[in-house]
């Protein structure tokens, strides 16, 4: 996702023959990383249980050197299912939702 080859929508890719770079889970702008790991709308639940260390993603960033934040990022990644297809989340199992996300 760093290097923008992954299936965020903004990512050009040889196997999103779409031009739509708009972000299928909210719809307000371009799915970058930034976008989907740090301003997605949909995903406010999630980040602000996970990653709400975190602020910038950029290289040199608090994230990096950080491994539980790195872990964090992973679980974010996993739970939200960022830079999947929505059509490949449709044919996924339900993924169990980890114990930090589970209601109290």
């Amino acid at each position: 996702m760093r290097a923008a080859k992954s299936y965020l929508a903004a990512h050009p890719s040889w196997f999103n023959e779409s031009s739509d770079i708009t972000c299928p889970r909210c719809g307000s702008e371009p799915e970058s990383f930034q976008h989907a790991i740090l301003t997605c709308p949909a995903q406010r639940g999630a980040r602000n249980l996970l990653l709400n260390e975190v602020s910038s993603q950029k290289h040199g960033a608090e994230l990096w050197p950080e491994p539980h934040l790195i872990r964090a990022l992973g679980e974010y990644i996993t739970v939200t299912k960022t830079g999947l297809l929505l059509d490949m989340i449709l044919d996924y199992p339900p993924t169990p939702t980890p114990p930090s996300l589970s209601p109290t």
